[in-house]
C-alpha cells in the first residue's frame, strides 16, 4: 500500500500543477493586457511635461474677438478693442471672469455673456441698459429702477426726468409707474417728478402732443399721497374738458399749478395771458365748478380754491 502510494503521489502532484498552470493567465499575457493603460499614463504625464514649457499664448492665441448683442449706446468696435487689451492667456487659458468683470464695470452694460469658439476666437454677447428716465440730471434709470451713470448724459432723449434724495431711486421709480397707471387714459404724461428732502412730492405733467408747450405743475405733498393722486386723477377730465370751451373764460388762460395738498379741496393758479388779466379768473373758476355739478367753491387767498361739493373749506394741511 505504501508502495502504491509512493508511486502515484510525483504524478498526481505534477499533474495538479500543470493544470493550476494552464488555467492561470500568464505573466506575459497579463502585461499585455496592462500595456495600454500603461502607455497611457505615460503619454499623459509627458504631455503634461511638455505643455507646462510651451507657451499657450504663442501657440494658442485669440485672435478674433466678435461682439454681439442690441447695442444702442455702446460701440462694438470699442469693447472688442478694450477685451483685445486685456486678454491674458492662450485659447485654453484666457481668463473669461476677469473680462466678464471688466466689461460689467462699463456704465451701459448691464449683462455680459462669454463663449470660446475654436480654434482662436472669442463670442462676447452684451446686454445693454435700456434707460426709461432721468434721474438726477447726472444718471438714469433702467426698466428696473436701478441707478447707471455714463460719462456723457444724451439731453436728447425723451425721457421723464426724476429726482430724489440719495439712495431714494427706487421709490420714486416706483411711483412714477403708479402714475404712468393712472395718468395713462388722460391723455397727459409726466415729465418730471421731485421728491423732496421733506419727501414731499411734485410732478409736472404735459398733453401728449404738447410737452414743449402748456406745462402744469402738481404738489402732491407728503400725505395722503396716492389718494391725493386719485382725486387729481378724477378732476383733470373735467378741467380738460372745460378749458377746450370758453364758455368759462379758461380757456383763454393756461393752468399753472394745482395744488391738491388739501383735505377737502384743491387750489388752481393760473398763468393769466396779459391780454385778459381784466377777466375775473376766480369766477371762471366758479363757474367751472358749478358747471361739472362736483365741486362747490370757495376763495383761498390769491389763489383759485375748490372745495369738494357737502364739505367745508380749510386751510391746507402742509406747507
Amino acid at each position: 500500500m505504501n508502495w502504491y502510494w509512493i508511486f502515484w503521489q510525483p504524478l498526481i502532484v505534477s499533474f495538479v500543477c500543470e493544470m493550476k498552470r494552464k488555467n492561470k493567465p500568464s505573466l506575459l499575457k497579463r502585461l499585455l493586457k496592462a500595456m495600454p493603460v500603461l502607455l497611457g499614463i505615460v503619454v499623459v504625464t509627458y504631455a503634461g511635461i511638455l505643455i507646462k514649457d510651451i507657451d499657450l499664448p504663442t501657440v494658442l492665441p485669440v485672435s478674433d474677438v466678435q461682439v454681439d448683442g442690441e447695442l444702442k449706446f455702446l460701440d462694438k468696435k470699442e469693447i472688442e478693442a478694450l477685451v483685445k487689451e486685456n486678454i491674458s492667456g492662450g485659447y485654453f487659458t484666457v481668463n473669461l471672469s476677469g473680462i466678464r468683470e471688466l466689461l460689467l464695470r462699463q456704465p451701459w452694460v448691464k449683462n455680459v455673456s462669454l463663449r470660446r469658439k475654436w480654434p482662436a476666437s472669442l463670442n462676447i454677447f452684451i446686454e445693454e441698459h435700456v434707460p426709461v428716465a432721468y434721474w438726477n440730471d447726472n444718471a438714469y434709470l433702467g426698466e428696473k429702477g436701478d441707478v447707471f451713470k455714463p460719462a456723457h448724459i444724451d439731453k436728447r432723449l425723451n425721457l421723464p426726468a426724476l429726482n430724489g434724495p440719495l439712495g431714494q431711486h427706487y421709490k420714486v421709480w416706483r411711483f412714477m409707474n403708479v402714475l404712468y397707471r393712472e395718468t395713462a387714459l388722460l391723455n397727459y404724461e409726466v415729465i418730471r417728478l421731485n421728491l423732496d428732502e421733506r419727501r414731499a412730492w411734485q410732478l409736472i405733467i404735459a398733453e401728449q402732443d404738447q410737452v414743449a408747450g402748456n406745462q402744469i405743475k402738481v404738489r402732491l405733498g407728503r400725505f395722503d399721497t396716492e389718494k391725493r393722486l386719485q382725486r387729481f386723477v378724477h378732476i383733470l377730465p373735467a378741467l380738460r374738458l372745460e378749458k377746450q370751451s370758453a364758455d368759462y373764460g379758461l380757456a383763454e388762460n393756461k393752468i399753472k399749478i394745482i395744488d391738491m395738498r388739501y383735505p377737502n379741496g384743491f387750489a388752481v393758479q393760473m398763468a393769466t395771458d396779459p391780454s385778459v388779466k381784466n377777466k375775473n379768473i376766480h369766477s371762471a373758476v366758479v363757474g367751472f365748478s358749478e358747471s361739472i355739478g362736483l365741486l362747490d367753491n370757495n376763495n383761498n387767498n390769491s389763489h383759485h380754491f375748490v372745495c369738494l361739493k357737502d364739505m367745508i373749506a380749510t386751510q391746507r394741511s402742509e406747507a
